[in-house]
């Protein structure tokens, strides 16, 4: 997949879900300016990202996490140099009984996270996708949905004018995304998300999702921009109004039959 453009024509959620619904593996790689994100997939699944310029290694984050000291991590890095056998810093670690790799790897997908929410509000840049490269061999990797990635992002975003310029015009209707080739989507939703979901039904637009709504219109466009953005809801094709003439024909029929009446009389 030869994959690459800039932001502002291409969503980067919507590269995210295209990775993902593809089951992709690789790097994706986005730059604007000086900095440079890159972003490792696994079969659809973000599995790390890191900024190659301002890279927080293992280490740094125990210590700015306040669970190693400094000193203890010179200790460590020179016990490191001196073995034959060379280990990375996580694994003495663990060997050491500092952490367990089940903190580790929480620590790193923390950190992960907070790299793609920081990639989620560029809104400039260019972007390409390496497939089936990675240029790190990482001493650890995580697997984390993409959709709930973008949710959580738009969540913690309160930038509202940007949110609805990724909404499609208030006069689409919204049905739910099918999946893709019957790949289960790994997304958690919380209970106002769902409310408005309900709402969802393939009739109602946008506008009339707000309207109907019995929450607040702000919150309930905030949470409907995550769900598009998640590829969990898409548009959908207007409904045609079907107009029903089996009435009307009795009706019809009726009335004939009262003129035919009236005029025997």
């Amino acid at each position: 997949m030869e994959l690459q453009g800039s932001v502002e024509k291409f969503q980067l959620s919507d590269i995210f879900q295209l990775l993902s619904a593809c089951r992709k593996s690789g790097t994706l790689g986005v730059q604007k300016g000086e900095d440079v994100i890159m972003v490792y997939f696994q079969d659809g699944n973000i599995i790390f990202a890191h900024n190659p310029y301002n890279r927080l290694r293992v280490g740094e984050l125990l210590v700015k996490k306040g669970i190693l000291s400094a000193n203890r991590l010179q200790k460590i890095m020179q016990v490191q140099k001196e073995l034959k056998d060379k280990k990375r810093i996580g694994e003495l670690l663990i060997i050491e009984g500092i952490i367990t790799r089940k903190q580790l790897e929480e620590l790193v997908k923390l950190q992960v996270e907070e790299v793609i929410y920081d990639l989620l509000k560029w809104e400039k840049g260019n972007f390409k996708v390496y497939e089936n490269r990675f240029p790190t061999q990482e001493e650890i990797t995580i697997k984390i949905s993409t959709e709930n990635l973008i949710l959580e992002s738009v969540r913690r975003s309160d930038e509202l004018e940007r949110l609805k310029k990724k909404l499609p015009s208030f006069d689409t209707v919204l049905g739910l995304a099918p999946t893709e080739d019957g790949r289960e989507k790994d997304i958690n939703l919380k209970a106002e998300e769902w409310n408005v979901l309900t709402l969802v039904d393939g009739q109602r637009d946008i506008r009339k999702i707000l309207e109907d709504t019995k929450r607040d219109k702000i919150e309930t466009l905030k949470k409907l921009a995550g769900l598009f953005l998640a590829g969990v809801v898409e548009p959908v094709k207007r409904p045609t109004l079907e107009i029903k003439t089996d009435r009307l024909e009795k009706l019809l029929e009726q009335f004939n039959r009262s003129l035919e009446k009236y005029s025997e009389e």
